[in-house]
């Protein structure tokens, strides 16, 4: 048996049904409503509606909503807030999170809900925006799920996958191959020995460029790193930098990390240090003046004249001409010391630790590809196995 009972505050009206639920202390539940319409339907057919955990009804827009002012202001899960730039991107899901025609409340969503949410999506924008548009619909309800407004997550399981490329944060996971990487190496000191010009600018790229090889850190990762996270044979990461130059946290606790380098590589690095221009956060690759080396001056300047003089190019059409394009972006370099770790028989904690990732299915979701690749060596390790154990 359920009654209805109209309410009247501050924010209005809306009408409250209580009904026997045999699980809870008092062995009642009660469900919020904004009309009268909605409560007697819900009455009238207990339990083919969803109720709303503690009685608080949000929208989709709510939701979204506090979901951002989350981001901002106190961090998902106890993570950091999150940084200006990767705000604005977020602003940018948000609406079009909030340009669907939602015809439910938050708490009465199912998965079927979400696929047609997700079709649209796909009908309505690229691929890829429609992909992080839907993580981030996902992240907006697992955190709804754990301020007790839903009892359940109904996008769990539903994705938009890749047009067959490997991704993280949002980059396409392109690999060097050991000879593309040791013409992108030899050509750093060829390029430092061009001139005076050029010998100035890569005593700062080529220690960057090696740092980035041995040790997989994010490009805001190493621009960011300061003197005092670097040693010898090896740098603590503590922090980054954006992409319009802020310094701040790493992006996760399983960003901070500490990653060894080989000693030859520490040593090129610290021997940077004398012609090192001073920064207020004493950074280890500043600009002239002191602020962090932007990501684009870095590709433009460095990466792009790298890769051409390493013959590491692909050609394609700009403005009706072909033209030698870099093949790869900086976040290859990352992706080579993942694939170098994976071929080393490096277990899957140690590469998502290593590669500094929160969530071990990211690792899985990146890199998971490379990992299939060893399955004949696996097999054969179980022969072998077999082979010593088991008499003929």
């Amino acid at each position: 048996m359920a009654d209805i009972r109209k309410r009247t505050g501050a924010k209005g009206t809306n009408y409250q049904v209580r009904y026997a639920s045999p699980g809870s202390p008092t062995g009642y539940a009660y469900a919020t409503f904004d009309t009268l319409k909605e409560a007697r339907a819900f009455s009238e057919n207990l339990g083919a509606m969803r109720h709303a955990p503690g009685g608080v009804v949000l929208t989709i827009n709510d939701a979204v909503d506090r979901w951002l002012d989350i981001c901002e202001k106190i961090g998902r899960d106890g993570r950091e807030k999150v940084e200006p730039t990767t705000l604005v991107e977020y602003r940018r899901r948000a609406a079009i999170i909030k340009a669907y025609n939602w015809p439910k409340k938050l708490h009465e969503l199912v998965a079927t809900d979400v696929v047609q949410f997700r079709n649209w999506l796909l009908t309505e924008r690229s691929r890829d925006l429609a992909r992080r548009t839907l993580s981030s619909f996902h992240s907006v309800l697992i955190e709804m799920r754990r301020l007790g407004y839903i009892a359940d997550d109904p996008a769990s399981g539903i994705t938009i996958r890749g047009d067959g490329r490997y991704e993280e944060d949002g980059r396409a996971v392109d690999i060097p191959t050991d000879a593309e990487m040791r013409a992108i190496l030899a050509a750093t000191e060829t390029l430092a020995a061009r001139n005076k010009q050029f010998a100035k600018a890569w005593a700062k790229y080529k220690p960057m460029i090696f740092l980035a090889v041995f040790t997989g850190m994010r490009p805001s990762e190493y621009r960011g790193l300061s003197w005092a996270n670097v040693e010898t044979d090896r740098v603590h990461v503590r922090q980054r930098a954006d992409k319009d130059g802020r310094i701040g946290p790493v992006k996760s606790r399983a960003g901070r990390r500490t990653i060894f380098i080989p000693k030859s590589v520490g040593e090129m690095i610290l021997a940077w240090r004398d012609e090192c221009p001073a920064s207020n956060g004493d950074l280890v690759f500043p600009t002239a003046t002191g602020k962090p080396t932007p990501l684009n001056n870095f590709t433009r300047r460095a990466w792009e004249p790298l890769l051409k003089e390493a013959g590491v190019v692909t050609r394609r059409k700009v403005r009706g001409k072909l033209v030698d394009m870099p093949k790869y972006s900086p976040y290859a370099l990352r992706h080579y010391f993942a694939s170098k770790l994976i071929e080393k028989g490096k277990d899957l904690k140690f590469i998502q630790t290593a590669m500094g990732h929160a969530d071990i299915q990211l690792t899985l979701n990146v890199y998971g590809h490379l990992l299939k690749d060893k399955e004949a060596e696996h097999a054969q390790t179980a022969e072998d196995l077999a082979t010593e154990l088991i008499p003929a």
